[in-house]
This record gives C-alpha cells, structure tokens and sequence, in this order.
C-alpha cells in the first residue's frame, strides 16, 4: 500500500513539473510537422525618434511546437534629397523646394539606398529561453536600436559633388549657367572674354554653352564653400522569425523618417 501511495505521490509531482515549462495550448492539441510559421509582434517605445536618438525594439514571438531556427533585425536606410550649393564668390544654388509664385518645386534630387535590409540584431534558437516570460507563454526580445545618420554614395560634405552621375552633373551645370555670379565663372575660366558675359554680368549663351561643356566636378570642387543636403533621411525596420524548415514571419516595416 506504501509503495503505490508512494507512485501516486511521484506522478503527481511529475505533472506539477511539467506544468511549470512552456505551456502553448495549441500544441496541445497535437503534434505537427513543423512547417507552421511563427506568431510574432512588434512594438517601439519611441515612434519618433530624431537621429541620434534610440529606441526599444520589442519582438514577442511563438510558435505552436516551439520550433524556431532564429529571429533576425533588420534596417533598411535610404535618402532623397536635392542639395544647397555656395561657391567663393556669392552663387548659391538650392535644387530642392525652390519656390516661384507661391509654388514649389524642384530641379534636381538624388536618391541612395544606404544599407537594405542590414542584419543588426539575431538571436539564435538556442538563446531563446534567456527571453521566455511565462506570464504572456512568449517570447519577448527587447533590442536597443539606434538612428545613426549614414553615408552610402554621396558624402555629406563638399566631395558629393565629384560622386554625381553624369547626368545629375549635366543638371547641376545648367543650373549653375543660369545662376553663377561673373567673379565665380572668372575663377573657373579665368581670361574668359566679354562676349561670355551679358552688360549685366549674367553669362550669354556663349559663357552658358562653355561652362556646361568645359566645366567638371573637380574644378567646380575647387571654388565651392559648401554643399548641404537637403531633404529626408529613412530608416525602415523589419523582424524576421525563421522556423527550422524555413518557414518566415516578417513584420510589417516601421518607417522613421527625419528631414536632413
């Protein structure tokens, strides 16, 4: 009689032990063959974040046999942008929201993927208890994320302006015919004769044909001040949950955006 109290005793304490781990009531219901995708969630404690500024990532994830290979963090950053442009002597171009009778509008924007879908964060199924709340039966992963302003293609500083597709430059030099102050023009062509210039110092058709012609970024890099991006600079984040089959659950990309 001792001995089966004793089995009644130990097989209550068994299921009191099992009870204690990960209880997901679906898998309950019976077993799979593993291909079922994840359940995930995620939340950002700072919806706009200024760059510079950081934020909290919080994925909450499950799946119904517990099977996961690893959830991933991914960043996506891109700009758009036109550029504000002073030279030595008094030129000052802005391609971006010019505005004229009270509308806007714009002569020349560039547009750069700086990183897509840049792994920043992973955990790794065999990491996942460090992350098991038993409270909500999930896992939760908190990540610090930071908005860093990046450079891809085009430098934020004079340089950008020898980085320039050949197009983008051929704009930038017709712009610059209509716009260029006579002692900026001399400082790149000097000895240029007077039928380059109109009696009111702007450039004929002849100084306007032989700057677009002649002029490069090198020698525009020469007499330039100062090169200012103007526009928006995004950062996109997803969260990946990868099953051991293959299966993925993508999160819906969270966009911040900052104007530059």
């Amino acid at each position: 009689m001792k001995s089966i109290f004793k089995y009644m005793i130990l097989a209550v304490f068994t299921l009191g032990v099992v009870g204690c781990d990960k209880n997901d009531p679906i898998t309950e219901l019976g077993s799979t063959n593993g291909e079922f995708s994840a359940q995930l969630s995620v939340s950002y404690n700072n919806t706009r974040p200024a760059i510079g500024d950081s934020l909290i990532v919080t994925a909450s994830t499950w799946q119904r046999d517990d099977k996961f290979d690893k959830i991933v963090f991914y960043e996506t950053i891109y700009e758009s942008f036109g550029v504000e442009i002073k030279l030595k002597h008094g030129t000052s171009i802005n391609t971006k929201d010019i505005e004229q009778d009270n509308n806007k509008y714009s002569t020349l924007i560039m547009s750069d993927t700086i990183k897509s879908r840049g792994e920043w964060g992973k955990v790794l199924a065999q990491d996942l208890d460090k992350y098991w709340v038993t409270v909500t039966n999930n896992y939760v992963i908190r990540l610090p994320y930071t908005i860093q302003r990046l450079d891809g293609k085009y430098p934020s500083d004079n340089s950008l302006i020898t980085k320039m597709t050949t197009s983008e430059f051929a704009i930038l030099k017709s712009l610059l015919a209509y716009n260029i102050t006579k002692e900026d023009y001399l400082a790149l062509f000097p000895g240029s004769p007077s039928s380059h210039f109109t009696t009111a110092g702007s450039l004929t058709n002849v100084g306007m044909d032989n700057l677009r012609s002649q002029l490069t970024s090198q020698k525009l890099l020469e007499i330039t001040n100062a090169v200012v991006k103007k526009g928006a600079y995004t950062v996109a984040l997803v969260v990946d949950v990868i099953t051991p089959t293959g299966a993925v659950t993508s999160s819906t990309p969270r966009i911040f955006e900052n104007t530059i």
